[in-house]
């Protein structure tokens, strides 16, 4: 698979290199003469001028594909080039930043203004058209910016500043390129993959819902700040994604779900593959449907396996690794505990003195798994490093961008979607506690014996976030769709094993009060390591970043077991099933 994708993108690059000669010089020198203009003569009076400009131009294609029962519902292609200015006015070490006023609108306007961040333009852009947006966009974030921080100094004027960290890290001028051909897209091809893929789903007249959808975003990102640096990047990604909802007899809403990412659309999985994917969610939703519901709430060991212990190390864990800053508001700091437990814990214990963690941007592969979230230079032009991010149990760094904290002055080059965000995470453990999976499980029922249990708990899947709220809520009935409960870790696949080794297949469960201090009660871990790329949410919240909701990342983790967690019952009222079965099914006989 990696040798044909070599041989895919030889063969545009004659393509992609012409594009690029036409393009990237009277793009760059846009950028350069305007960002030159705007440092010198951009100043109203009475306010500072900017310290710092950056310009950011995205140019890309996106091609959409889905299909249901082997039949294509859509198939779309679309062209467009987004610029984002961003002007600091102050100086480095107090400026216009980190400061969040919802008068001032989201994403960089209010409706009365001219948009900054994400600003459409035009697809085929030229010297010209070009320093016209920026002069449009650079005069309104200029605007904004000079009155943030004017509301910023009067919020401090009565105050007593105690936090002295300084707004934004001073870098050196410097140039980096990696820019790579652009796979063309076989529209047919990946059309009939669709098509193929969900016709899986003809045989199974108990399903509610079907989907298999397909996209592929290439882009090129030109980048240029004031401090004279800037880049030029090629950046690809391609994502299918497998879905399929029913209800059980009692009205109990189930689904079930199957994702594979890559940068290239010649990376994902063969037909063949992902055909069996799409039977193993039908026959898993079959199965529940008949299944017991778990009678009660359990306390004890849990173990967690590959797709549910990444998918939990991923939305629970992971995300408390990486630097944010608390944002200052008219009435004040506004402390908060998403994601910031290990903000002030460097040098303190966070997991298992046999576990650590590490974060390598620059891999492309584990194995022969491509890794969606390998990348060289982040979205501020900063070469991306190799962190290490927990040894032997202690918390040694966190991933940071420009904006510095307390305990992290520097950037390590990860910058992603608005703010610094997770690349690829991979957890490691000493050879002593790796364990096969009868070992874990054996180990699991002598916790179970000990504490009078009379089974323990397999969780084997987890559901996605980024799918169930993009994809789930958008096709779904309501009465589906609405089955998820965001305070909890959403179960899909979970067995019951007893003492003798037999194992059940339960449903109506979640996991509940699983937190970062719960990872320190992690026994022993799989001897396997499972990949999960995933697109990940934002961590420092895109409401005040202007940035992406989602960014793509790359989970390495093997199983994990748990000394103690509670799975509990799901206690929501269910809604009664459609009366008549589904027409659709009935018609593709």
């Amino acid at each position: 698979m990696r040798k044909n994708y070599i041989i895919i993108t030889l063969l545009f690059a004659v393509f992609f290199v012409t594009l690029k000669a036409t393009n990237t010089n009277e793009i760059m020198k846009g950028m350069r003469d305007e960002i030159n203009r705007s440092m010198n003569e951009l100043h109203l009076e009475s306010l500072q001028k900017p310290y710092y400009i950056e310009y950011t131009l995205k140019i890309y294609d996106s091609y959409h594909i889905t299909s249901t029962l082997g039949t294509i519902t859509n198939s779309a292609k679309d062209k467009k080039a987004e610029l984002n200015v961003n002007i600091r006015v102050g100086d480095y070490s107090f400026d216009n930043s980190n400061f969040f006023d919802i008068s001032l609108g989201l994403f960089g306007s209010t409706d009365e203004e001219e948009n900054y961040k994400s600003r459409t333009v035009p697809y085929e852009i030229d010297y010209k058209s070009l320093r016209r947006e920026l002069w449009l966009a650079s005069d309104a974030a200029y605007k904004q910016a000079s009155e943030i921080l004017s509301k910023k100094i009067a919020t401090l004027k009565n105050k007593t500043r105690k936090d002295s960290t300084p707004d934004f890290i001073k870098l050196p001028p410097e140039k980096n390129y990696d820019t790579i051909p652009i796979p063309a897209f076989n529209v047919d091809k990946f059309e009939d993959l669709c098509r193929n893929v969900s016709s899986k789903f003809n045989s199974y007249k108990n399903l509610q819902i079907s989907y298999v959808g397909l996209e592929y975003i290439p882009e090129t990102v030109y980048y240029l700040n004031s401090e004279g640096r800037e880049y030029i990047k090629t950046g690809l990604y391609s994502g299918i994604e497998i879905l399929a909802a029913t209800q059980a007899d009692d009205g109990m809403p189930l689904y079930d779900m199957y994702s594979a990412y890559s940068k290239s659309p010649y990376e994902i999985p063969r037909e063949d593959s992902l055909s069996k994917s799409a039977l193993s969610i039908a026959e898993n939703l079959t199965l529940l449907e008949k299944s017991p519901i778990l009678e009660e709430s359990y306390s004890g060991p849990v173990l967690f396996e590959d797709n549910a212990a990444a998918e939990l190390f991923a939305q629970v864990f992971a995300p408390n690794l990486v630097v944010q800053r608390s944002p200052m508001t008219e009435s004040g700091v506004q402390e908060s505990d998403r994601y910031m437990a290990f903000q002030n814990k460097i040098g303190g214990r966070v997991l298992p003195e046999f576990l650590s963690i590490s974060a390598g941007p620059n891999k492309g592969y584990f194995d022969k798994t491509p890794l969606l979230g390998s990348y060289k230079i982040d979205d501020e032009g900063v070469l991306a490093q190799q962190v290490n991010l927990v040894k032997d149990g202690y918390l040694k760094s966190l991933l940071s961008s420009r904006v510095p904290s307390k305990r992290i002055s520097v950037s390590n080059g990860h910058k992603r979607g608005g703010a610094a965000m997770l690349s690829i995470v991979e957890i490691s453990s000493d050879k002593n506690h790796r364990k096969t999976r009868k070992e874990l499980i054996s180990q699991m029922l002598k916790l179970c014996r000990d504490r009078d249990l009379p089974f323990g708990i397999i969780v084997k899947k987890a559901a996605n976030q980024n799918i169930f709220y993009t994809t789930l809520q958008r096709i779904a009935p309501t009465h589906i769709s609405l089955n998820y409960n965001p305070q909890a870790f959403n179960l899909l696949t979970v067995y019951k094993v007893f003492r003798d080794g037999r194992e059940e297949l339960v449903r109506g469960c979640d996991a509940n009060g699983f937190t970062v201090q719960s990872f320190k009660d992690i026994l022993n871990v799989g001897n396997k390591l499972y990949v999960l790329n995933l697109l990940a949410p934002s961590i420092t919240s895109p409401y005040i970043t202007g940035g992406d909701l989602y960014v793509g990342s790359s989970v390495i983790s093997p199983s994990l077991l748990f000394e103690d967690g509670e799975i509990k019952v799901r206690e929501d009222d269910l809604p009664n099933k459609p009366f008549l079965p589904n027409p659709l099914t009935e018609l593709s006989k």
